[in-house]
């Protein structure tokens, strides 16, 4: 049997004379683990005839949170997860060819097999690197995507792409995860490039619309706020809701865009409100990944707020529990800054992460909101664990003095539970659904 996979030693003390194996080495192995290359890899892949190759399964995949172990136990640790990596590749027979590409991603040619059998293989190989050797207790997770040759037909080149494509589906937290590519994959992928195509036109056409959906105090039904929601009036032919382009802006990077222009057109319309003499109550915003992790994430609020003398008293911004699987220290910071300055702030979708009581202690919150998937339950809660869990959230957030806000409520009963156990303000279809601008304001005068 051909021997494909395996990896050399080397050192190069000198850059005046270099001999052929010299140069393949610098050409063909990276130097942190003396292992193949992607450039090496890459020869094979598109070539793979000439190998003795009549088909084969790529696959891509790289370690998640991979920065936290050099930032916790330094780089040569982290160089250490590495190299045990590329010893476990060279050591599996079912493996044509393997390679360490950049970072921590790492790209396989792998035996023809069904998905069954490589998902076990694969999951085999980061089930038996799954800690770190040197602290047992700090887990490793991966994200790996599979192509196969046959998907691309005569477009070689492209599987990498398709693995790739499938690779960035894993979102999840603290779990290993194995994506297939399906040519539905890919349709997907063409509808978010296209999507963001348009979106600069989508802003320059009034294509995005602001939508208002209201918060009421339920034990004397008094609107108390509302909660920003962007909708999108595709081409002006057909209105699109957040679900079907948000997600898409998310994983391409462009969700920024429609964070500052949803904050924007609520400042401006605090400001106009303001000149009318309507009585202004808080509005929530959402803050994305993108946008919290910006360097310039403050300026770039203060820069629009202020643009609009907005009380800052009334910009609620709303982070989703999710955000914490990240550099936790970075956003507390700034929380801390944004409360500093006077803004409100609230955690959505609580409930749905592991880390949500040891969380809470630390953020500077000033709402908290009950995921929608808990409400939905409490009507029907025959063992009565849902209705222990809501109850005691709104305990939790009375002693810490923070606000709570049930999301998704749609029925009476629902909302007389929820007065009931102390929850102080209620937002769903059983007030309202998510409504135009124009409609909200009449909401507002009639409040006043």
């Amino acid at each position: 049997m051909i021997n494909m996979v395996g990896k050399k030693d080397f050192t190069i003390t000198s850059i005046d004379n270099f001999s052929k194996e010299q140069l393949f080495e610098m050409a063909f192995y990276e130097p942190v683990t003396h292992y193949y290359n992607w450039n090496w890899l890459r020869e094979r892949l598109e070539n793979f005839e000439k190998f003795g190759l009549s088909d084969f399964i790529f696959a891509h995949f790289d370690i998640k949170d991979f920065k936290m172990i050099n930032e916790i136990y330094g780089h040569t640790v982290g160089d250490k997860v590495l190299i045990r990596m590329c010893d476990a590749l060279s050591k599996c027979d079912w493996i044509y060819f393997s390679s360490r590409c950049d970072n921590d991603n790492f790209a396989l040619m792998v035996k023809r097999m069904s998905d069954e059998e490589v998902r076990a293989k694969l999951q085999a190989l980061f089930d038996s690197l799954s800690v770190l050797d040197e602290d047992s207790k700090y887990p490793i997770f991966y994200r790996c995507g599979v192509a196969s040759v046959d998907n691309v037909g005569d477009y070689r080149a492209t599987v990498t792409d398709l693995a790739k494509m499938a690779q960035r589906l894993g979102t999840k937290v603290n779990v290993t995860e194995i994506h297939f590519y399906t040519d539905e994959m890919k349709e997907k992928q063409m509808h978010s490039k296209l999507l963001k195509k348009d979106l600069t036109n989508a802003l320059e056409n009034d294509e995005l619309i602001v939508y208002y959906q209201p918060k009421y105090e339920p034990v004397h039904n008094t609107l108390v706020g509302a909660e920003a929601l962007i909708r999108w009036n595709y081409h002006h032919e057909r209105m699109l809701p957040p679900g079907e382009f948000v997600p898409y802006f998310e994983q391409e990077g462009a969700i920024e865009k429609i964070d500052r222009f949803v904050l924007e057109q609520v400042c401006m319309k605090l400001e106009h409100w303001k000149q009318q003499g309507i009585k202004l109550v808080p509005i929530s915003v959402n803050m994305s990944r993108a946008q919290l992790y910006s360097p310039l994430v403050i300026d770039n609020i203060l820069a629009i707020v202020d643009r609009y003398d907005v009380e800052r008293q009334y910009i609620e911004f709303e982070l989703t529990e999710s955000l914490a699987y990240g550099d936790v220290d970075y956003m507390i910071q700034v929380m801390k800054e944004l409360r500093e300055l006077g803004f409100l702030l609230s955690i959505d979708d609580f409930g749905t992460g592991y880390s949500s009581l040891s969380l809470l202690s630390n953020m500077p919150l000033t709402t908290l909101k009950i995921d929608k998937s808990f409400i939905d339950e409490i009507e029907m809660d025959e063992d009565g664990k849902v209705d222990y869990i809501v109850k005691n959230i709104l305990g939790i957030t009375k002693h810490l003095s923070i606000y709570s806000v049930a999301e998704g409520v749609e029925t009476e009963d629902q909302k007389n539970l929820l007065k009931k156990w102390g929850c102080n303000y209620i937002q769903g279809y059983f007030y309202s659904r998510p409504i135009p601008v124009e409609e909200f304001e009449k909401f507002l005068e009639v409040a006043e």
